[in-house]
């Protein structure tokens, strides 16, 4: 476990405070769910049910290989945007330590329900209905356009996914994104999705020509393109598509997500959540989060 004050002295100061009590559960009951939650091979109650175990033992972070977002640290913690704000969210809480668990972002709504981790990073999921069936999200953290990545010869040819699916290109998303179900509505067959594991990965297909298409969000898109040689490819953004991700929860979490909720406000009044977009160059992705709401993307 890592101490978040280590990650704070880093990257400014953090934020986190409690909710609402959990149902206890009668004494048989708890004595039947140990013995099969045992034989699971899961723990007996999810951890993060109790704010007071987190305080003590800490909390599991599910990361993906997606920088400026996330990643894992050479020194095995997990790092960037989303970790950093999450640090600065848990701390409010009294949760000093935490570690990270690096996955593909479709394992990551597994990892919680069997509680091998306590919460996805922020940086990690978009709020969708389908996905608040299966566990519970933050209030929104930031809100992020799309963009693709495309070769020159492509630049006058593809600005939507509509354009993809109608002239039949390879398209690359990542595993478990937003980006697949956006290609699939629009009508791009499934022959022609290619799923990467992480945005390296899927630069890696379009310099190799496996992939006509690279799809991301705007962020990550731009911090990938650096890499590419600007007179071969194009960074190209999609218009009137903007998704809002939080942090989410094992669906019994509701004291940690209720906790996280009310350090998110503070870390917002006290200009904390600002440095910390700032330092990562996501202003952009706080643009307007004020007027989003969990309860509203959650019906959509």
């Amino acid at each position: 476990m890592t101490q978040i004050s280590d990650v704070c002295k880093n990257s400014g100061e953090s934020g986190f405070v409690v909710g609402k009590r959990m149902r206890i559960l009668p004494a048989v009951a708890l004595a039947t769910l140990a013995a099969i939650t045992t034989l699971l091979g899961y723990p007996a109650i999810t951890r993060a049910e109790k704010l007071d175990y987190a305080k003590e033992n800490g909390v599991t972070i599910a990361v993906a290989n997606e920088p400026p977002y996330m990643q894992m640290n050479p020194d095995g913690t997990p790092g960037g945007w989303g970790p950093e704000m999450d640090a600065a969210v848990l701390k409010e809480a009294g949760v000093t330590q935490f570690s990270g668990q690096l996955m593909e972002y479709g394992a990551m709504i597994p990892a919680l329900q069997s509680n091998r981790a306590d919460l996805a990073s922020s940086g990690a999921l978009y709020i969708k209905p389908e996905r608040c069936e299966a566990v519970l999200f933050s209030d929104p953290v930031s809100c992020s356009g799309e963009s693709l990545i495309v070769p020159a010869t492509l630049l006058e040819k593809v600005k939507t996914y509509d354009d993809i699916a109608k002239q039949g290109l390879k398209i690359g998303v990542c595993g478990g994104c937003t980006e697949q179900k956006l290609a699939l509505e629009a009508g791009v067959k499934d022959d022609d999705i290619v799923v990467f594991p992480d945005g390296a990965s899927g630069i890696k297909l379009l310099e190799d020509g496996r992939i006509d298409v690279f799809a991301n969000d705007s962020g990550t898109t731009a911090n990938l393109f650096k890499r590419l040689d600007a007179a071969n490819w194009h960074y190209v953004r999609i218009e009137n598509i903007r998704s809002c991700g939080g942090a989410a929860f094992n669906k019994n979490s509701a004291e940690l997500r209720d906790a996280y909720n009310q350090g998110l406000r503070k870390i917002r009044a006290n200009g904390t959540y600002m440095e910390i977009m700032n330092k990562y160059g996501l202003q952009e992705d706080a643009r307007d989060i004020e007027k989003a709401s969990t309860q509203q993307l959650c019906e959509k």
